[in-house]
């Protein structure tokens, strides 16, 4: 079950039961950018029929991210003759290198597109490319802007702002603990801080699960994740054979602690053999 929010003018959310997915939907006078396109082509084809009710005009997609829930469907609209898919270099890479790694997780809810079987299970991988400089998309009497505050919940997370309206994807979830698998927990503090600082230009701020958010809902996602990394930090440093020690004070979930650490060492590390400027 979806329903329709307005979200400033011309500027909706399709806001799905259970918190699986919001996608965007931006209304211009010549065409509509439509932000995530599901899970597969089950999803896919309910939002493109949502869609449909809003709108008949010609369709562009953006993708915030490389997540299965959030590009699967494509192969739907790119059927529906969309042809323009947007996204972060980073995420269409991630999408045509690894997309087919994620089929697993879609066994219950799209078993063809976990089986690569039947119609519209084929990838569609952006092709039309955001990397570090804001992009201006119009759509006819309004323009969206695609930018990129670097990575955070993946390295490839896309944010599309209008005069109304900011879509930040899964940078900000609500309803749920953030999830950390491929994230970067040090930078996607700072970027809920940036998208924080911005929060003033615009009336409404849309994560990519749950309802709007505030600008304080903004703050404190952002505050919770800078005391988990220095709490996650000393763990490391007074344990370093075994940080998961710090699971029992972190601020979220025990699997999902798991992964903070895990990614908070992986990242460190890498950040330590990168080549440094002379």
């Amino acid at each position: 079950m979806s329903e329709w929010l307005d979200v400033g003018t011309d500027n909706y959310v399709l806001v799905t039961e259970g918190s699986l997915l919001n996608t965007g939907l931006i209304v211009g006078s010549e065409r509509a950018m439509v932000i995530d396109t599901g899970c597969g082509p089950r999803q896919g084809r309910e939002i493109l029929d949502a869609v449909r009710e809003k709108t008949g005009l010609p369709l562009v997609v953006v993708n915030t991210h490389a997540h299965y829930d959030h590009f699967f469907g494509n192969a739907i609209f790119a059927e529906a003759e969309v042809t323009e898919f947007w996204a972060h270099q980073n995420c269409a890479t991630e999408i045509d290198q690894r997309g087919d790694l994620q089929r697993r997780h879609v066994g219950t809810l799209e078993p063809e597109m976990a089986a690569g079987e039947g119609e519209n299970v084929q990838l569609v991988v952006p092709n039309a490319i955001v990397k570090d400089q804001p992009v201006l998309v119009d759509l006819g009497g309004l323009t969206a802007t695609l930018f990129y505050l670097g990575r955070g919940h993946t390295d490839g997370d896309l944010l599309v702002g209008t005069p109304s309206t900011l879509f930040v994807g899964d940078l900000v979830e609500q309803g749920a603990h953030p999830s950390f698998e491929d994230s970067y927990p040090e930078e996607w503090a700072d970027a809920l801080r940036h998208i924080s600082a911005l929060r003033h230009r615009y009336e409404f701020l849309i994560p990519g699960h749950g309802r709007p958010c505030s600008d304080q809902f903004v703050k404190t996602m952002a505050n919770t994740m800078t005391t988990a990394v220095r709490q996650a930090r000393q763990s490391i440093r007074d344990t370093p054979n075994d940080a998961t020690k710090a699971i029992p004070v972190l601020p979220y979930g025990p699997e999902q602690s798991r992964w903070f650490i895990k990614r908070l060492q992986e990242t460190r590390w890498e950040s330590s053999r990168e080549p440094r400027s002379v």
